[in-house]
């Protein structure tokens, strides 16, 4: 992990890539942010300033954002970087004031997640046709995705003792070191049968990781980078929208648990999220499922 941070910045990377375990996708966020932040502040106020700055200088660099043309979107995601970071200096006794806590993040608005329907899910899964190696992988990868919700971060980290086949549930290593159960259902038990008699026969796993890496590296695991490529080509099939990502797999499958009756409380478990805030976009996908269920309940609906 590069940085042309400050040492403390440096430490704060290492203690959410080893002691919260994020994944290395968002700790490149983290460190791409915070160099910007960072270079912003001491090209304007000066190195040894840094610690010392109050929250206009928060302030300044985001209006400096602005004027580029970044989103409040952006803005927002670069601001939680920057909170997260006082927070941690805040903590380890490098400041004396989190400045952070003075600057209310950018109000955005939320963009709907991308999502396949029911015959276009239908249809990726029943794309990938033959039993060799490479083909059962990917309709393994697919199904886990929409089967359970998953993320890419969660996919990659899955071992062989995490899987309790006779209970069809594996366990799950999430955000935060949160550990979290997914239910895997007949389809997609099938293909991790079939998946894991050819890994057996092959050998190919010296380190218990169910995917384990196409050439070897350090992780000794699938690269995210491998699975969305992965992923990716099979939802050009199946769909003309450029923004679908493996990431909408887990749209898809909370979406159509929702849209079948699920509770919100049970898919908010089920993906793994911190607060029920996170979930709650999802009944914004479905307002004529929602007119339905007001028609049946509402008194004055009729």
């Amino acid at each position: 992990m590069k940085s042309n941070n400050h040492s403390f910045i440096t430490s704060f990377l290492n203690y959410i890539k080893n002691v919260r375990q994020y994944s290395s996708h968002t700790i490149r966020s983290y460190s791409h942010d915070l160099d910007d932040y960072y270079s912003y502040c001491i090209n304007n106020y000066g190195e040894k300033e840094f610690v010392n700055l109050d929250h206009t200088a928060i302030q300044s660099y985001l209006q400096y954002l602005s004027k580029r043309g970044l989103s409040a979107k952006t803005l927002a995601r670069r601001l939680a970087s920057i909170k997260s970071l006082y927070k941690y200096m805040l903590i380890n006794n490098i400041i004396r004031t989190n400045i952070a806590k003075f600057v209310k993040t950018p109000k955005t608005n939320r963009e709907l997640p991308h999502y396949l329907s029911l015959k276009e899910a239908k249809d990726i899964l029943s794309l990938p046709i033959g039993n060799d190696k490479e083909i059962l992988r990917d309709r393994l990868i697919l199904e886990l995705f929409y089967a359970t919700g998953v993320r890419i971060s969660e996919l990659i980290k899955i071992h062989l003792k995490d899987i309790r086949l006779e209970e069809n549930l594996i366990h799950i290593l999430g955000k935060g070191n949160r550990e979290r159960i997914v239910i895997i259902g007949s389809e997609a038990k099938t293909a991790l049968l079939n998946y894991l008699e050819m890994l057996n026969e092959k050998n190919a796993n010296e380190q218990g990781f169910l995917f384990p890496p196409i050439r070897k590296n350090k992780n000794n695991t699938i690269s995210p980078k491998t699975v969305f490529n992965i992923v990716k080509k099979y939802l050009k099939i199946v769909s003309d929208d450029e923004k679908l990502s493996p990431h909408s797999l887990r749209h898809t499958f909370a979406t159509h648990m929702l849209n079948n009756g699920a509770d919100l409380m049970a898919i908010k478990d089920m993906l793994g999220h911190n607060s029920l805030s996170s979930t709650q976009i999802y009944t914004h996908l479905q307002p004529e499922k929602l007119k339905k269920v007001y028609q049946q309940a509402h008194p004055h609906a009729k």
